[in-house]
């Protein structure tokens, strides 16, 4: 019986998962039904200058960036009778690069990039790592929404803020933070994690998500930390193709391609909505939404079926 069970399993993973492809890649899978929507929100975003919703719990705010030639604000709408307003610079935006708002999952804190300066007084962040010039750099600011208001930015601190490009924060709700950081030595980007322990972050360590010559950009975590979908690789004219690795145990699986369907855009700058269960991602042709569903019921059904065996 168990010999039958594998043999289920072995041909559920050909026609499901695929087959592992070469190092640096990630498994193949097809086919997958799912179709991503595209994101208009009543016409209050620009398809061609707007990325990165990150909305509070209640879907009632949604704070996103903006690209104004070599500038990049965050806009903030909010919902009321169905109908979104038209979206302005959030308070704490304008002046600075600001890009890549996310909110915890319960709502109480807004974290972001920006260039701004950690000291009053000092200069801007730069860097220098990407376009052989120098270009806007990237540090994570914090803002608590404390009796109905959203508290002033703070800087997130050097635990976190130990370069000049630390990038694209994601929040699970024990309050571990992954984020992007520059490898200099391996000339590569890979993604990061600091647990939240009494009040502080404990010292960064890699996350562990695919081959580690291979760079990773834009995670997007799980409130409970079960699955992360992020950009894979380089590809022409993008960061990668967005995947999603499930996890196992102590570590992260391979990541899992989510196909040509949603990489033909570009796909980058995930997150996950409040559902735990869907995306919103940001392509060349706009923002899009995806149910993650088939991809997580392929996950349960390979579990079924290993524990089985």
């Amino acid at each position: 019986m168990k010999q039958t069970i594998a043999s289920l399993y072995s041909i559920f993973l050909l026609l499901f998962v695929g087959c592992l492809a070469p190092s640096g890649s990630a498994i193949d899978t097809k086919p997958v039904a799912a179709v991503p929507e595209r994101v208009l929100l009543g016409g209050i975003i620009h398809s061609d200058t707007d990325d990165t919703l990150a909305f509070t719990p209640d879907g009632n705010t949604v704070f996103f960036d903006r690209s104004e030639g070599p500038h990049k604000t965050i806009l903030v709408s909010h919902k009321a009778n169905g109908h979104w307003s038209q979206p302005h610079a959030a308070p704490f935006s304008g002046r600075w690069f600001d890009q890549n708002p996310v909110i915890s999952p319960d709502g109480s804190y807004l974290l972001f990039d920006s260039d701004r300066p950690v000291k009053p007084g000092s200069k801007p962040l730069v860097q220098n790592y990407f376009a052989g010039r120098t270009q806007p750099g990237s540090n994570i600011w914090k803002m608590e929404y404390k009796s109905g208001r959203w508290t002033a930015p703070a800087w997130l601190g050097p635990v976190i803020n130990n370069d000049p490009f630390v990038d694209f924060p994601s929040i699970a709700s024990d309050g571990t933070l992954y984020f992007l950081r520059w490898d200099q030595e391996a000339k590569v980007m890979h993604t990061w994690k600091s647990r939240y322990r009494d009040g502080k972050y404990l010292a960064p360590v890699r996350a562990g998500l695919g081959d580690p010559a291979v760079s990773t950009h834009d995670p997007a975590v799980a409130p409970d930390q079960s699955f992360i979908v992020f950009d894979y690789g380089k590809v022409k004219g993008g960061l990668g193709r967005l995947c999603i690795a499930f996890r196992e145990g102590d570590h992260w699986g391979a990541p899992i391609d989510l196909g040509d369907a949603i990489n033909k855009d570009l796909p980058w700058g995930a997150h996950v909505a409040a559902d735990g269960q869907t995306i919103y991602y940001t392509g060349q042709s706009g923002i899009w939404r995806l149910s993650l569903k088939p991809w997580l019921r392929m996950h349960e059904n390979s579990r079924g079926l290993k524990s089985s065996g």
